[in-house]
């Protein structure tokens, strides 16, 4: 029972996605230094190979039950020891994984207002040259992609939100927001530049902190599942 319970959650936080993903697979591939940016790019990530774990675990957990029942139904004392060596093994790897969720979860949605502050300092680069290295394509698609799917601007939606980006250098600094902070033409493609008047009134950080909330709540229901099954077993 407990193994299909280890599978089930597994599964769920294997398959569940989240508002900040496209972020955090680009401040993975970005080549950064700030310590923030790395924290984003774990979490996503760090969720889904626990949820590997579970699932291996459970799977694991199931054969060795049945092994546990064949061995005190044939009264194998060897593959009784099997069992209870490999339950003890299981034992210790389900608190491992409980302190790793605890830990991951720590102060995260306090601090990612500043994370994506930091994040949007790399939208487009942050020099004055005009050409864009891979890195910052990457953060600039996954910026864009966050503001056209929720409808929202930035950080906080407010002007200086792009102050610090290479976009705002490149453009001159003409102009405050880009192309992605306005809502599409009737065609469907971007405008060339986005008035301050005709932004989205929402910030980024107000429409995806839910995400964020998930993502911490998602290790903590890691944290006590596997607890309280390692105290069953």
């Amino acid at each position: 029972l407990c193994g299909l319970v280890c599978v089930g959650i597994g599964t769920w936080l294997v398959l569940d996605r989240y508002a900040v993903d496209s972020l955090a697979i680009a401040s993975e591939k970005v080549q950064v230094t700030d310590d923030g940016l790395r924290e984003l790019a774990s979490k996503p990530a760090a969720v889904r190979q626990i949820g590997f774990l579970l699932i291996i675990g459970g799977i694991i957990v199931i054969v060795v039950s049945f092994m546990g029942c064949c061995g005190a139904a044939k009264e194998w004392r060897l593959l009784l020891c099997c069992y209870a060596t490999c339950l003890m093994v299981i034992l210790a790897t389900q608190i491992a994984a409980a302190i790793y969720a605890v830990m991951h979860s720590h102060m995260f949605a306090q601090d990612f207002r500043q994370i994506l502050k930091a994040s949007l300092k790399l939208y487009n680069g942050t020099d004055t040259t005009s050409r864009m290295s891979d890195d910052t394509v990457l953060m600039k698609a996954a910026w864009d992609k966050i503001m056209i799917e929720k409808s929202c601007c930035g950080v906080d939606s407010k002007i200086g939100d792009f102050n610090e980006s290479g976009w705002y250098q490149l453009t001159g600094r003409r102009h405050h927001f880009p192309p992605a902070c306005c809502p599409p033409n009737k065609d469907g493609t971007l405008m060339e530049f986005c008035p301050t008047i005709a932004r989205y009134g929402d910030g980024c950080y107000d429409k995806i902190k839910d995400s964020v909330q998930a993502l911490s709540t998602h290790f903590k229901i890691v944290a006590w599942t596997v607890i309280s099954i390692a105290l069953i077993q």
